[in-house]
């Protein structure tokens, strides 16, 4: 208790902000974030810094509270899914059907899930009209101008395929992102004013770590994505541009 009550005035309004925007409890949001905090207290080693250990709960914290967000309504849809498949939305232009979706969680073939994780990058990126700057990098990576050390490691299973096209051309998706974005972006993101992210910062509470570049403050774009727990996946050229094509009708 005396813990929690020393952790609770970090979280400042950010509940709040979150619950207006995403219509949900106040004290729901606050209760993942103090989850999310003692699981980090429980799991840290004894000796771990005060500062790293204050770091380390607080980014648990909001880890948390997005992922009470993200996980959405508790509430199910009466409808049968073969309903839903007719109704789908989708771009009259697109060949891409609802019901050739396939949910990769339930794919268990390291392969197939490979390709299924690749080929839903690439539609995302088709449909947000990007893939001409992705195929500038894979124009890159199969000229071999990369630094190998630079590229994921390839795992057994991948090793036919790089066989095949006689390198690595394996990628992350942060590749394909800036290297790092203004502190007033990554401030926003997480749900935060630049003002209270800036008193934050001050306090040492802030969940994502601050560079300054010149007289500019910035945030990892990488850093930013493990603390809201996105994946940062390996793909492969191949699968992106199939995916991307699908969706692109051609």
């Amino acid at each position: 208790m005396v813990l929690l009550d020393l952790l609770t005035p970090y979280f400042g309004g950010w509940p709040k902000e979150l619950a207006r925007k995403w219509h949900y409890e106040v004290s729901d949001i606050r209760s993942a974030m103090i989850e999310g905090a003692l699981e980090a207290w429980l799991s840290v080693a004894g000796d771990m810094p005060s500062k790293k250990l204050l770091a380390t709960m607080m980014t648990r914290a909001f880890t948390g509270a997005r992922g009470l967000l993200e996980a959405g309504s508790s509430e199910t849809c009466t409808a049968s899914a073969e309903s839903l498949i007719g109704d789908a939305v989708r771009d009259e232009d697109s060949t891409l059907r609802a019901s050739s979706i396939i949910d990769a969680s339930t794919v268990q073939d390291p392969d197939a899930d490979e390709r299924i994780r690749g080929e839903c990058t690439g539609a995302l990126l088709q449909r947000m009209g990007a893939m001409s700057h992705v195929k500038i990098l894979h124009a890159k990576l199969r000229s071999g101008c990369r630094d190998e050390a630079e590229a994921p490691a390839v795992t057994p299973a991948q090793m036919g395929r790089s066989w095949v096209d006689g390198k690595n051309l394996y990628y992350r998706f942060s590749d394909l992102l800036p290297q790092h974005i203004s502190f007033s972006v990554a401030a926003n993101i997480v749900g935060l004013s630049e003002s209270q992210a800036s008193k934050m910062a001050g306090k040492g509470s802030l969940p994502f770590r601050v560079l300054w570049i010149g007289n500019s403050r910035v945030v990892s774009v990488k850093s930013l994505m493990r603390i809201l727990g996105i994946q940062d996946s390996i793909v492969h050229p191949d699968d992106v541009e199939n995916g991307a094509s699908h969706v692109g009708g051609e």
